[in-house]
């Protein structure tokens, strides 16, 4: 809750704000609580627009509604950069961020397992968020992670399945296709899985890609299929190329503990109830707004998509052999990396074989239902 002027740093980051207050009733003397709540995503991508707002909205409404002597404010900023943001919570600037462990490697260096390609099922975002908040909470060595930040994880969430957007002329279509192609990475397993299958990694930050690929100096991206409509890249690719072993990124929001502890115990209670529903919801909302942003590109000029593992299993075999031994690479033995990884592919088969998780199905073109709280 520190308050500072950020008007340099909103400047210098180029990051836009939005202040939003949810007013007790007329005559009513409450207690205004001062929040920041800051995230890498555009304004206007359906992760902040719907589902961060959907959060603070939440825990706005409910501190109305079961307190008598609070209310919230919020104050937003967008399109921070990655590396700023997390330093930001960390150091007070921020009450709130979202990011990913992907952002900060040698902050969370074991979250870098449960990113690397592999067979597993990855389903869908909504599945994959459920394991990964599962297995933060049934292993404690990743929960130490935190114990040496002043960082208080809110919740885990989790992207789908991997693709490779491509631009116009750089389609893939085999293993021999990559060489000689730039594809940007948005984590370290992410730029390992690249260089295993023949091609050059660039790994950057959202802002640098649009750049690369403004100048035509990259010729792909490996990522969810949401970021043509909400970070702007159906400016430059149109070929789909669907490979869920591939890829996984990790997100997190976190609250600068301080903030925390300086709460109520009445709005701690309410925050910590809203986290506990929020990774099955915002993994629904990612299914959903990946799902929309599929639909987007199949309306762009040279729209192509190919999913390797149905047109050409043989093929699709020899992209995960490429990719096998890097899990075990950063194992190297370590037992604690090698617990990590085994549960990893626990949850994964529990998440996608049992009952209601494995026969959900996304809600495209209805968007999924923010959790009620009102009894």
């Amino acid at each position: 809750m520190k308050k500072v002027s950020l008007l340099a740093l909103t400047v210098v980051l180029a990051v836009s704000m939005v202040v939003l207050t949810w007013f007790a009733p007329a005559g009513a003397a409450r207690k205004t609580i001062d929040l920041d709540f800051a995230t890498f995503w555009p304004a206007g991508d359906f992760q902040a627009a719907i589902g961060h707002k959907n959060w603070m909205k939440t825990i706005a409404d409910r501190v109305l509604a079961e307190t008598t002597d609070y209310q919230i404010k919020w104050t937003e900023f967008y399109g921070v950069h990655p590396a700023k943001l997390l330093d930001g919570v960390e150091g007070g600037t921020y009450d709130v961020g979202t990011s990913g462990p992907g952002y900060s490697p040698g902050v969370f260096p074991l979250w870098a397992g449960p990113q690397y390609p592999g067979e597993l099922y990855r389903r869908n975002a909504y599945t994959m968020s459920l394991t990964t908040q599962a297995l933060h909470e049934q292993v404690p060595a990743l929960q130490g992670q935190f114990d040496r930040t002043n960082m208080k994880l809110m919740h885990f969430w989790s992207t789908g399945p991997g693709y490779f957007l491509m631009v116009p002329g750089k389609n893939i279509r085999t293993i021999a296709d990559f060489s000689g192609k730039t594809i940007r990475a948005a984590n370290p397993p992410s730029v390992e899985c690249i260089k295993a299958l023949g091609a050059e990694p660039l790994f950057a930050p959202m802002s640098v890609a649009l750049e690369r690929f403004e100048a035509k100096l990259i010729d792909g991206i490996l990522c969810p299929t949401d970021t043509p409509k909400g970070f702007g890249l159906g400016a430059y690719v149109r070929h789909v190329v669907y490979a869920p072993f591939s890829y996984h990124f990790v997100f997190f929001k976190v609250m600068n503990k301080d903030t925390y502890k300086g709460l109520p115990a009445s709005v701690k209670k309410i925050l910590d109830e809203v986290n506990a529903v929020y990774p099955a919801y915002y993994g629904s909302l990612r299914t959903w707004g990946e799902a929309d942003g599929l639909e987007y590109m199949k309306k762009l000029e040279g729209y192509s998509f190919y999913d390797v593992a149905k047109e050409n299993p043989a093929e699709y075999a020899k992209w995960v052999a490429a990719t096998a031994g890097l899990v075990e690479k950063w194992i190297g033995g370590d037992a604690t990396k090698k617990a990590i990884w085994n549960k990893t592919l626990e949850l994964d088969k529990y998440f996608n074989t049992t009952p209601p998780y494995s026969t959900w199905t996304h809600s495209w073109p209805t968007e999924p239902g923010v959790p009620s709280w009102k009894k």
